[in-house]
């Protein structure tokens, strides 16, 4: 018969036990309070396999590592499907990255300069001419501005590249300086041009991207007055590499009477935008 001590001793054990003890599960020497070790020793052994009452397998752990939860054979370090919902997540306004998922579902982080529009130029509102040109042109012979407003940039990778620009025109007169009244057709405009293009382009330095026209008639010296804005909007895939464009204005007048003379760029809404978007 077992005295009172022995039983003492037997409850004590299985007490200590249930609080203290470590469970091995194919290990004779467990390391933490539930140690599992895989049967095998290939990628695709199960070390844990868990079923739900219909008997789909709803969690497995194999022995490389993978854990899919309803994958029975995991093929990534956490491989799911459907839904996955996270709560309580951070903000983090130092790393600009973002998860995105490939076609096979595979999620990584990427840049957000790889993703969302980049501006390349201009989009701050500040007037993008630092000096005006005066122009004239008489006797069907346009007239240009030469370097008044050139930006460069570079993209990393294939981007839709949107260029929007305006150029102020004022002080319209004719050729000698007083109002124009001769009646006959001017125009005042803003092009766009390329300056520089990275090997293999398909476009011309000094072609012109995007050309915008104001033409006009004018009997009384009232008609010409203030500031006009020839303006555009130029939309345009662009592969890798290094560019720079220019913004050119021009006067012309096809009369060999009068002409025309304008003063460029004098304007505080001279503008001159470059945003560019990866394309995926």
């Amino acid at each position: 018969m077992m005295n009172n001590f022995n039983w003492t001793l037997v409850i004590f054990s299985l007490v200590s036990c249930f609080y203290n003890c470590q469970v091995g599960i194919n290990t004779n020497l467990p390391s933490a309070m539930l140690d599992i070790v895989s049967k095998g020793n290939s990628s695709a052994t199960k070390a844990i396999k868990i079923s739900n009452s219909s008997a789909s397998e709803i969690v497995t752990v194999l022995n490389n590592g993978y854990v899919g939860i309803g994958i029975p054979n995991p093929a990534a370090q956490l491989h799911t499907t459907s839904i996955t919902r996270m709560d309580d997540l951070g903000t983090n306004t130092t790393n600009a990255k973002v998860m995105t998922a490939d076609g096979s579902g595979n999620i990584t982080t990427r840049s957000t300069t790889s993703l969302l529009p980049q501006v390349l130029a201009g989009s701050d509102g500040a007037d993008a001419v630092s000096s005006a040109q005066t122009l004239s042109s008489i006797n069907n012979t346009a007239s240009y501005t030469n370097n008044l407003l050139t930006k460069s940039f570079t993209i990393s990778q294939t981007s839709l590249v949107v260029f929007s620009y305006q150029l102020g025109i004022d002080n319209i007169v004719n050729t000698s300086g007083t109002n124009l009244t001769d009646g006959a057709e001017k125009q005042l405009g803003a092009r766009l041009i390329w300056k520089t293009l990275p090997s293999g382009s398909p476009f011309t330095v000094n072609d012109v991207m995007s050309a915008n026209t104001l033409p006009f008639t004018n009997l009384s010296a009232a008609y010409s007055k203030g500031t006009y804005y020839p303006r555009g909007k130029y939309f345009v895939v662009l592969n890798p590499g290094s560019y720079s464009i220019e913004l050119k204005g021009y006067v012309f007048a096809f009369d060999n009477d009068q002409g025309i003379k304008a003063t460029i760029g004098n304007s505080p809404y001279d503008r001159l935008d470059i945003i560019a978007t990866p394309v995926q």
